[in-house]
């Protein structure tokens, strides 16, 4: 047991402790069950880039072809070859008998990295949570609806019109509650866009085939023996026949046939300098507690999202937008880095004790910068007992004047020296 100002602090460093890992089980939890993911799909994207650079080539069979060293191989092709056989990262001495017509193109590789980049910093302008597949694929995490956007269907389709106004690239959007799910459903869009409602799942994956399941060619060849060649006949098996049959692989195929499967969170991809949070006030505010108020709201949502990257802040600006069209702006630092409102609240309130407003806030805005990565506290091994030692011998001194001996002992553990194990304490003066 502890007593006194150091037992206080440490029950509640443990406390505190306890919640920040119940916290972070919620949110594993939270998105295990309820993530959304989108995925933006750029078909044919090195073919794409070429079309724009010549246009000539859009009724020609056409062939991408990558040099890596001597030995060519296909990069991309146009659709008719592809129906033809030929397929990415085909050598090019086996893709010859299939499109010796073809108007061989050699990639610039470089040229593509730097506009799949833009792409990218286009799409980091709705959410920053993104995981690319390959070049002209990537996943984006919307469980947590970004910016102004009500519903899954206008996030897609502002990722979509964001890649093909500003590129004039054909572009398709799917949604989903999985990596895979998002992903068929982009190859599925037939206007663009295609959202999958959270327990149309199955519906959805049902008469899909296996083409294009994350399985080794093994897996799939034997998928194709047993005549298994639908998810929804996968699916109409139990977890336990599907791991008896394939092991590791089969519990994977029963979570992509049931659409529970790759729900892993999708990481930040930027490096984030700062995060604002911005409130405005229904009515103008003036008081005490109504700015606390306001701030607490502010700093509820600003925490939540320093919690999600992973982060703590070592500043924190304060802009109030005045009713008299003047600001008041005041930065504060933190005495060490953070991701809890109470110690900003209270660092925030504390200043602004002493501060006398001109006029009512109409806008409030917050922001913490400096951040850190950040794991949540974590307890000392050994904690340093500044002032044990003198309070010992001021109690020990007090108890031998009172009762003219010491009546306490601490018991120690004494070595006899004898061959088998013996333990044996003396009591010593604490």
């Amino acid at each position: 047991m502890y007593y006194g100002e150091e037992g206080n602090k440490r029950k509640k460093s443990r406390t505190r402790n306890i919640l920040q890992k119940l916290l972070a089980y919620l949110v594993h939890m939270f998105y295990y069950i309820f993530m959304r993911v989108a995925c933006v799909h750029i078909p044919h994207f090195y073919l794409q880039i070429e079309y724009l650079k010549d246009p000539d080539l859009r009724n020609r069979p056409v062939v991408v072809v990558g040099m890596p060293q001597e030995q060519g191989f296909v990069l991309d092709c146009s659709e008719d070859l592809a129906q033809r056989g030929v397929v990415p990262l085909m050598p090019l001495k086996e893709a010859y008998h299939l499109c010796y017509d073809a108007v061989p193109v050699l990639a610039q590789r470089r040229e593509y990295a730097l506009l799949w980049e833009e792409a990218l910093s286009s799409i980091a302008a709705i959410t920053l949570r993104m995981e690319p597949k390959e070049t002209g694929t990537v996943f984006l995490d919307i469980t947590r609806l970004p910016g102004m956007y009500k519903s899954e269907e206008q996030v897609a389709s502002a990722l979509e019109r964001t890649i093909s106004d500003r590129f004039h690239l054909h572009v398709k959007a799917g949604v989903g509650n999985s990596r895979f799910m998002a992903f068929e459903a982009a190859l599925c869009a037939v206007n663009g866009v295609l959202v999958i409602p959270s327990g149309m799942e199955k519906t959805f994956l049902s008469p899909l085939g296996i083409a294009r399941l994350p399985v080794t060619d093994d897996v799939r060849q034997r998928l194709c023996l047993l005549g298994l060649n639908s998810l929804g006949q996968i699916g109409a098996f139990t977890l336990g026949a599907l791991t008896s049959q394939f092991g590791a692989a089969g519990k994977e195929l029963w979570e992509i046939s049931n659409g529970v499967g790759e729900r892993g969170r999708i990481p930040c991809a930027f490096s984030i300098t700062d995060i604002d949070r911005e409130l405005v006030c229904d009515e103008p505010v003036y008081s005490r507690q109504e700015i606390k108020a306001a701030l607490l709201e502010l700093l509820d949502g600003l925490c939540l999202e320093l919690e999600e990257l992973g982060k703590a802040c070592r500043t924190i600006k304060l802009v109030f937008d005045l009713q008299n069209r003047t600001f008041f702006e005041k930065q504060f630092f933190m005495h060490a880095p953070t991701a809890h409102k109470e110690e900003m609240l209270r660092r925030i309130m504390a200043a602004l004790e002493r501060v006398e407003l001109a006029s009512p806030i109409r806008i409030m805005s917050i922001r913490a910068g400096a951040l850190v990565n950040y794991g949540g506290r974590q307890e000392k091994l050994f904690r340093s007992r500044t002032g044990l030692e003198k309070g010992m011998k001021d109690v020990s001194g007090f108890l031998k004047t009172k009762y003219g001996a010491m009546p306490l002992a601490r018991a120690v553990r004494k070595d006899s020296g004898a061959l088998l194990p013996d333990d044996r304490f003396i009591f010593v003066e604490p």
